[in-house]
Formats: structure tokens, sequence, C-alpha cells
């Protein structure tokens, strides 16, 4: 595994110029101990959107939510990353990254939990690896995480709020036409090597996390059409720290919000060295 992270480091270098090419770092991810916040705004076309003109509606900021005597953090929801990419050891290929809804303080998954609406959610699916690049940095105490493709529709479970309104889920059903998630987690301490895997790994909770998650949604659903546009979406992703881990709330067999990050190990940048001017150039020079 390790050789194929050098080769393919070096044919990324190599084939910069061909970035649009599908790429597929080898890393695992599992983190649900955050949140993101931000504004989503409507328009009509494609188009409109890309280039942010002429919107129909917004932008619309995600609100508090509240369920019950519970509240979610201050215009904000819990996130959950979770990425499997070329990581045999660990999981097969699978990318998820969503609003956490699951948590409970008691019952069933998701009940209680302020997160468990449509209000502010999303949902991005690929039973694959789009495009992932990222691992640990040099030190192995930084770990970077891209995540960039459309559709993210597998299982017909892609959404994202229908802002303004909240509603039924089925109001938010379509398909990502962009989507990119850019992570930074720092962690106090290095990643431990694997000696089985020979990966490192980093099985805490990162001492900070901060991202961004952008792109654009097509609102295709059927159920009522005049929810139906192009949505932009503009998000920051700010951690560790949700509802969930303020609460003590679980989900399934008392599952605690999660933090795991393992990648190969990390390669050092080319050293770049200045070139010193000749005689006939310091002639010139002169």
């Amino acid at each position: 595994m390790l050789r194929k992270f050098v080769i393919r480091t070096g044919l990324a270098a190599l084939t910069w110029m061909c970035a649009h090419l599908a790429h597929a770092a080898p890393l695992f991810v599992n983190f649900d101990n955050f949140t993101y916040s931000g504004s989503v705004t409507r328009y009509a076309t494609l188009e409109d959107a890309r280039n942010d003109i002429s919107p129909t509606g917004g932008p619309y900021t995600i609100p508090t939510a509240t369920n019950g005597a519970n509240s979610t953090r201050t215009d904000a929801r819990d996130g959950q990353i979770y990425v499997g990419s070329e990581a045999p050891s660990y999981a097969a290929d699978h990318t998820q990254v969503s609003t956490a809804w699951y948590f409970t303080t008691g019952g069933s998954n998701g009940v209680g939990n302020p997160n468990n609406t449509n209000l502010g959610f999303f949902q991005y699916r690929l039973n694959s690896s789009p495009t992932v690049s990222g691992g640990w940095q040099p030190g192995h105490a930084q770990f970077l995480l891209t995540v960039a493709g459309g559709d993210g529709d597998d299982g017909d479970v892609a959404r994202l709020w229908p802002a303004p309104g909240g509603g039924a889920a089925a109001l938010s059903g379509g398909k990502f036409v962009e989507f990119q998630l850019d992570v930074t987690a720092q962690f106090a301490s290095p990643a431990v090597l694997n000696s089985t895997t020979l990966w490192y790994e980093a099985d805490a909770m990162p001492s900070n996390v901060t991202g961004t998650l952008r792109g654009i949604f097509h609102n295709d659903q059927t159920s009522d059409t005049s929810y139906n546009g192009y949505y932009r979406f503009d998000f920051s992703v700010a951690g560790p720290g949700s509802w969930a881990a303020d609460v003590g709330a679980t989900w399934g067999a008392n599952n605690v919000p999660r933090s795991f990050w393992a990648a190969p190990a990390a390669v050092a940048p080319p050293v770049t060295v200045a070139l010193v001017p000749g005689p006939g150039k310091l002639a010139l020079l002169a």
C-alpha cells in the first residue's frame, strides 16, 4: 500500500495538468464530532448558480433548530464524515458526508435530536470513492482531506435543505451537481504507526478542525415541484464539538461521537534548490 501511495503521488506531480481526472488517495476517516454552518441560495438555472447571479431566493442562513427541550448549537448542525478510499484494511470504498441526525438521548436513532430536521439538512453518499485527496502531513499531526465530485445520490439518498422551507424529507431530494469538502484536522499528538497495516492512525479527537463545504444541488424531486431549482450552498466546518457531544447522545449500541483518521506515511514535499548563476550570467548582470 505504501508503494501504491508513492507511485500515485509521483504520477500526480507529473499529471497536474489533468486535474479533472478522478483521483483517490488512500485514506480512511470516520468523524462525527463537528458542526457546519452557513447559507443556501436558490437559482433558476445551473448557469446562474455557477456564476452566482440572479438568485431567486436567499441567501438563507441555517438557523438554530429545536426538538422538544433540545437545541442545536447556535445557527449550526452536527455533521458526519465517513470516507473509505483504497483502504481495504479498514473499510470498502464508500463516501458519506451528511448531517449527523442519528444521535439520540433515548429511544431509536434520531429521536429527540434537533439536527434531525429538513431545515439545514444535507446528505451526500457514494458507494465508491469520488475524487479524494489528502492524508497525513509531515510530522503526522495534521491531516488534510478533500472530497470532490458530483451526484452523491447512491441509494437515492442525496438531499439538501430546500431553503427557506422545512417540511418533509421528500422535498429535499435531488442530486449534487458540484460538491467539495475541504477539511484540516490538527492533533495534539502525532499519529501512531500500525505495524499490521503500516498506516499511521489517530484514534483520538483532533485539537482543532476547520474547513469548508461548498457546491450546487439540483432539486428535482416530484413531491412538490415548486421547490425545484438549483441551490448553491456555502458552509463552514468547525470542530471538535457538537450537540451530540454536549449532551452525551449516542446511537445504535451506545456509540458515542467518533474520531478515527488513518493514511500511509506522509510524503515529504520535494526540496527546491535555487540555481546559482554561472559566470556568464554574472557578467551579463554586471
